[in-house]
C-alpha cells in the first residue's frame, strides 16, 4: 500500500476571510453584497469578521451571487470548523 502524505495545518482562515478578498477583487462593498443576497449587512458583517458561519442555506446564495460553489463555501467553513475546535 502506497504511503500518503498528509498535512495538517495549524491554523485556517474562516471562510469570511476568504468572502472579504472576493469582495475586494469584485470591489464590492458589504452593503452592495447584502443588497444582492438579500441579507443584512450585519448578518455579511459577521461572516467577514469570523464571528457568524456560513450556513448550507447561505453558501446556495453566495453561489447564486457569486458563481462560486456551494460546496466551495461549506468545506471552508468546515474545515475552519476542524481546525478550531
Amino acid at each position: 500500500m502506497k504511503k500518503q502524505n498528509q498535512y495538517f495545518p495549524q491554523s485556517v482562515a474562516h471562510a469570511g476571510e476568504t468572502l472579504q478578498e472576493k469582495l475586494a477583487e469584485l470591489k464590492m462593498s458589504p452593503h452592495e453584497f447584502s443588497l444582492k443576497t438579500g441579507r443584512t449587512e450585519k448578518e455579511i458583517n459577521t461572516i467577514l469578521e469570523g464571528k457568524s458561519a456560513i450556513m448550507p442555506d447561505l453558501a446556495i446564495i453566495f453561489e447564486n451571487t457569486l458563481q462560486i460553489p456551494a460546496r466551495f463555501w461549506l468545506n471552508a467553513q468546515r474545515n475552519f470548523d476542524n481546525t478550531n475546535r
